[in-house]
């Protein structure tokens, strides 16, 4: 075989492997149920954007958690998110990075914000947890602690045939790898023990002159 079928047959096995790895992951850190769940504290009143909130067309759970106490949760259109917080101090969400499956915040504005509990504008409120189902979309969620404090914040997405997905990239990449490497192996054996078989059919030749 050319080296370039050799060389193409080897990455074939490390795709088939980081494949793997990659599948094995997911289906762990999802489990059945297909659950993913992103986390953050956050030390200021806090928004959602759709960019995290609606990026799958999958209902998002919203939990907010504080020693301090109840914590006011809304949805809203995100320009009335925006309008509402201004230039009031606040914290947003600017990424969900991976494999962390955490939430990552930047902070912004100096005014202390009024309480937004009673406004007008939102589409949904809860306490501690609330439901975006996506119907509405695009749409932001503004987490208030009703007491200044730290709030433990978690997003959570379900659905089950991300599990099952998850398993097919596993086995897609278990049958690559295993494979490619059936076929550097038998490439190997063929070749005696040069990958290149050079020598080895030198030594055939040599010994067949003794003859």
């Amino acid at each position: 075989m050319p080296d370039a079928r050799r060389l193409t047959v080897a990455l074939v096995a490390l795709v088939g492997l980081l494949l793997t790895v990659l599948g094995a992951w997911f289906a762990v850190t999802l489990g059945p149920g297909g659950t993913a769940t992103f986390t953050t504290t956050a030390s200021e009143p806090l928004v959602v954007g759709p960019s995290i909130l609606n990026r799958v067309a999958v209902p998002v759970t919203v939990s907010a958690r504080s020693p301090r106490g109840p914590v006011f949760l809304a949805v809203a259109a995100p320009q009335d998110a925006t309008d509402l917080l201004g230039a009031a101090r606040h914290q947003q969400v600017v990424v969900a990075q991976l494999p962390a499956r955490t939430l990552q915040l930047a902070t912004t504005g100096e005014a202390a914000l009024a309480d937004p509990t009673r406004l007008p504008i939102w589409r949904a409120t809860g306490q501690d947890t609330l439901l975006v189902s996506q119907q509405d979309a695009p749409e932001s969620v503004v987490v208030y602690p009703r007491s200044p404090g730290p709030v433990d914040v978690t997003l959570t997405w379900k659905r089950g045939s991300w599990f099952l997905q998850s398993l097919m990239v596993l086995v897609f990449g278990l049958v690559a790898m295993v494979l490619a490497l059936g076929w550097l192996w038998q490439l190997r054996r063929a070749a005696g023990v040069h990958p290149d078989g050079a020598q080895a059919s030198g030594h055939r030749t040599h010994a067949g002159r003794h003859e």
